[in-house]
């Protein structure tokens, strides 16, 4: 059975191979057996959102061992090339046994620490909440497979409705881990993938619970990093300054719109979602440009040419900014940007006064801020 869920997409699986850290280093040695996992190679990516490793071992009559060295407990991902084989688990030194089926992916038991073992007992809690809505999945992709419309019908209300429920308890599963686990770095793996600017402030209630230990490892570090950004762009703030090229060379600078209404917004060419989201910006100014409202767009492009070929071919009528860095463009990075699109909207005096409109929320907000108060 191949599960429809992958839990964390990242992108560190353009798995940059570096070291973890230098020192301090333990080793650990995790074996394992999964019945039925063909001959070949099996992956295991660890470490934190930043900073991730990859390992490659071959895979023998469904055996592989993986021995290497940690500096602290840190995040896990077990995976074979077509992730009909894909385990979360923590990492921590000693020895990791992983035992399984591959046709019960849901059912993969990890053992080792106390930190392995904690954090292998809420995984295995938040996949029984995936195997309902697997089942009726399997029932939907069938009924369609057969030609069966009616079934069709049903099956695909039932999986969004188990679907639904599944992420509010697998939600509640996540929370109740992070509080109930302080001295767990998986806690704080857990709260950087939990953490926005909706659960800001619950966020940093949580990081105030988690031991010294958590909060100055490398994943605390990062989820402390993450609240500094978030803090930094919330609503009501001012927004934080920069220059960056257009398109044609010139340097551009936030500080520039000062006086109107300006949409930063963050996308690429390579992302279907923007390129989707496009018109309705677009339509936006057009209708508003003339009430004090722009558009600033950074792109998180690498190609200059698939940059200036997109915003042709969408016929993007504002200014265009880039360092041509992909998800290390500068701007980006101040902003705290980790998923595209992304937007803020500034007003005249250079304060944050929404972000991540969409669709006719922006209008609504463009309708707020410019007609309604004039």
């Amino acid at each position: 059975m191949k599960p429809i869920f992958k839990k964390y997409v990242f992108a560190a699986l353009a798995l940059t191979s570096g070291s973890l850290m230098a020192q301090n280093k333990s080793t650990f040695d995790a074996k394992g057996h999964i019945n039925g996992l063909a001959d070949g190679e099996v992956y295991l990516a660890y470490g934190n959102f930043i900073n991730m490793k990859a390992d490659t071992v071959q895979v023998k009559d469904g055996n592989f061992e993986f021995i290497d060295s940690v500096t602290e407990p840190c995040y896990g991902m077990l995976f074979n090339h077509d992730y009909t084989l894909k385990v979360d688990l923590f990492v921590d030194k000693g020895n990791i046994s992983i035992q399984g089926d591959i046709d019960s992916a849901y059912d993969i038991h990890v053992k080792g620490s106390p930190f392995v073992n904690e954090y292998a007992t809420y995984n295995q809690a938040v996949n029984d909440t995936k195997k309902p809505v697997q089942a009726i999945y399997e029932k939907w992709i069938a009924a369609y497979n057969s030609g069966d419309s009616d079934n069709v019908t049903k099956y695909k209300a039932a999986f969004n409705s188990a679907r639904n429920k599944q992420a509010a308890e697998g939600a509640k599963l996540q929370l109740d881990f992070i509080k109930n686990h302080p001295n767990n770095n998986a806690s704080a793996w857990e709260l950087f993938h939990y953490l926005n600017e909706k659960s800001l402030e619950k966020s940093k209630s949580m990081f105030a619970g988690f031991t010294d230990a958590v909060k100055n490892s490398e994943q605390g570090k990062e989820v402390s990093n993450r609240i500094a950004t978030l803090s930094r762009i919330e609503v009501g703030h001012f927004a934080p300054g920069f220059e960056q090229n257009s398109v044609d060379d010139k340097k551009i600078t936030l500080a520039s719109y000062k006086g109107k209404y300006v949409l930063l917004e963050f996308w690429a060419s390579w992302c279907e979602p923007c390129r989707a989201e496009s018109p309705n910006v677009l339509a936006a100014y057009k209708k508003y440009k003339n009430n004090g409202f722009d558009v600033l767009s950074v792109s998180l492009d690498h190609i200059k040419k698939n940059w200036e070929t997109a915003i042709q071919k969408d016929g993007l009528l504002w200014t265009q900014v880039s360092d041509l860095k992909g998800w290390k463009n500068d701007v980006a990075t101040l902003y705290g940007v980790q998923a595209v699109p992304a937007n803020f909207l500034i007003d005249p005096s250079g304060k944050i006064v929404a972000e991540n409109l969409r669709g006719d929320d922006l209008n609504k907000a463009l309708q707020k801020f410019l007609i309604n108060k004039q």
